[in-house]
């Protein structure tokens, strides 16, 4: 019988008010993993004060002992990793060699990152005159809701609550609903490491109540939202009413750019993982590939080549490269970009249609495809797939390939793939993308931002540069010259 969880509200482990619940189904086969609360606006609203109320308390601990909570969860974290490990993979669909080896631990990683980084958070004195002292200090923004994804959803919950948290932000925490048991045991586990009771809550509900409840209530101060680009938009136009501010790392559509000189070998293996990584369900997944025309058809050869070899199946074997998608309808819509490609003429190089191998056929399953010959208006060189699409296009000057590098409006990432570095660095340097790798695709580390322009939002995660996303900075005056009356003044009188 699959598992029954609860709501994480001040400090209770409670069931929706409404009595509703959802199921959390398996990708793989259909089954049902376990159910979660349907959580309506009278939910959020009692974890939104659960936080309000928790805020004072939880802000006011020195940032050396909040630093301890997140690393003794990141003990804990290690301590529970296959259980973790198994639950992402069982909601999820992502292989279990994936979910054990780099998701979990990972986590671990970048709550530690978190633990070390912000204690090392200060302020500035800020020379103005001899007759004052004047600084400045950051502060945590209060309450805080975040909104985080299906693709990896402990990693970008931790990637955001880690932050919030250690800043001293009271925290409401909506996963996705299509995976939101992972979560569930995050805050299970921080509530052991020693949050306060209330500074972390975790809500389950859909994104059309319970995410626009957290999005107006007028004690948020803040939203972190990673998804989709049409759901970032709507959560700006909720937020504006009331100023909230938001951060929104949203969409992409990543160009993988392949100038004469690459390395081929280099080139084909980084697409393979820039393409398929997480059966390409990742924001920064290489989608558009250009390669120059003196390269094409080695490259094209190569790359189908190494993506036929990936295996596919079930993802709780170890021996599992690419698992199901992650829920039946996400599985369609991809489909259906793969027929817009075939309408257009792309030329199917590899994939296209359903695993035809036993046992996958109850599976949210889509094998590696490839097309090439595309041009870059076709519907699906434009749109994003968030899955393992990918169309290979030709070009024959470094000018026209920025020019379709840029042709999008998204501006998440993008790599370069050339010997030469100091042309790497030129056309990075063109490349309107919030980032730019050279000669490696999608790879990120806990000490470099991250986060895009354009329609793929603003804002950073990571890096210290997150510590802002998380504080706002209050300058404080301090007057020296004991005077009743400053010279200033006169020009009252």
């Amino acid at each position: 019988m699959a598992d029954a969880f609860r709501m994480l509200i001040g400090g209770e482990w409670v069931e929706a008010e409404n009595g509703e619940t959802m199921d959390v189904l398996n990708p793989a086969d259909g089954s049902v993993v376990g159910t979660a609360p349907r959580c309506g606006a009278a939910d959020v609203d009692k974890a939104v004060l659960a936080a309000a109320a928790a805020s004072a308390e939880w802000a006011s601990k020195p940032m050396s002992e909040r630093a301890k909570v997140l690393l003794k969860a990141s003990q804990l974290i290690m301590q529970r990793q296959e259980e973790l490990a198994k639950l992402e993979t069982m909601e999820q669909g992502s292989p279990l060699r994936k979910t054990m080896n780099f998701d979990v631990p990972l986590c671990a990683e970048q709550l530690e990152y978190f633990a070390g980084v912000a204690r090392g958070l200060t302020g500035e004195t800020l020379p103005v005159g001899p007759w004052c002292m004047s600084a400045t200090v950051r502060e945590p923004l209060g309450v805080v809701g975040l909104i985080t994804p299906w693709n990896f959803p402990a990693l970008m919950v931790v990637w955001k609550l880690g932050a919030a948290l250690v800043t001293g932000n009271a925290c409401v925490v909506k996963p996705t609903s299509i995976a939101p048991l992972t979560t569930l045991k995050l805050g299970e586990i921080l509530m052991e490491a020693g949050v306060t009771p209330g500074a972390l809550n975790v809500i389950t509900g859909p994104g059309d109540t319970a995410g626009e409840a957290l999005v107006t209530h007028p004690q948020v101060d803040k939203i972190g939202f990673t998804g989709d680009t049409a759901t970032g938009k709507r959560i700006m136009k909720l937020a504006s009413d009331r100023a909230t501010q938001v951060g929104l790392e949203l969409g992409g559509k990543n160009a993988f750019l392949v100038m004469p000189d690459a390395d081929l070998e280099s080139a084909v293996q980084g697409a393979v993982w820039a393409a398929f990584f997480n059966s390409g369900q990742v924001c920064a997944a290489a989608s558009r590939f250009y390669v120059h025309e003196d390269m094409y058809e080695a490259f094209a050869e190569g790359f189908v080549k190494e993506a036929a070899s990936l295996r596919y199946g079930d993802p709780m074997d170890m021996a599992t490269v690419l698992g199901p998608v992650a829920y039946e309808a996400h599985r369609d819509k991809i489909e259906e970009y793969i027929e817009s490609a075939k309408q257009e003429g792309a030329t199917p190089l590899l994939g296209g249609e359903r695993p035809r191998e036993a046992g996958l056929d109850k599976g949210c399953y889509v094998a590696p495809t490839i097309f090439g010959d595309c041009r870059n208006g076709m519907r699906f060189m434009r749109e994003e797939i968030f899955g393992p699409v990918v169309g290979i296009c030709r070009y024959s000057d470094p000018e026209e390939a920025i020019q379709m590098v840029n042709d999008t409006p998204y501006g998440l990432s993008a790599s370069v793939w050339t010997k030469d570095v100091r042309q790497g660095l030129v056309l990075a340097g063109r490349i309107k993308a919030g980032t730019v790798w050279i000669n490696e695709h999608l790879i990120i580390f806990c000490e470099t931002p991250w986060g895009g322009c354009k329609e793929s939002g603003w804002g950073k995660d990571l890096s210290t540069m997150v510590l802002d996303e998380y504080t706002h900075t209050k300058h404080i005056y301090i007057d020296l010259t004991g005077a009743p009356e400053k010279p200033w003044y006169g020009l009252l009188k």
